[in-house]
């Protein structure tokens, strides 16, 4: 394209017309707030919760809890230190994958031997 051609947004040219000719001057409603319901969701988030779309971090979620629920019960069996070891390691590394997918309020800590009933609770 060079320099000499304009980009046309067609809609926003009929919206100015429509404008210019005083088509928005008489609307019911104008100059009073929007109802709350017309604020509620964008249709973007209206879609995606009607059609039952979940993120994915979400059901990451739920198998780091079903993990960590598992180490615990291995703790608290005295299973061998190192299968606990590894296990940890693996569900730290879940934890890594879910912090970089979801929002950051949503972020957990990592979890030790010592800590990781503290953490349960976080996950549920």
């Amino acid at each position: 394209m060079s320099d000499n051609e304009k980009y046309v947004d067609w809609l926003d040219e009929i919206v100015k017309r429509h404008e210019k000719e005083g088509g928005f001057d008489n609307l019911p409603g104008i100059g009073k707030p929007l109802p709350k319901e017309h604020l509620k969701d964008d249709l973007l988030t209206t879609v995606i919760k009607r059609s039952g779309y979940k993120p994915d971090w979400l059901s990451k979620q739920k198998k780091i809890f079903d993990k960590l629920e598992h180490i615990v019960s291995q703790i608290k069996s005295e299973e061998h230190s190192s299968i606990i070891s590894k296990l940890i390691n693996e569900v730290n590394y879940e934890i890594k994958q879910y912090n970089l997918g979801c929002p950051f309020a949503m972020q957990k800590n990592y979890v030790t031997r010592e800590n990781i009933e503290q953490q349960l609770v976080f996950w549920k």
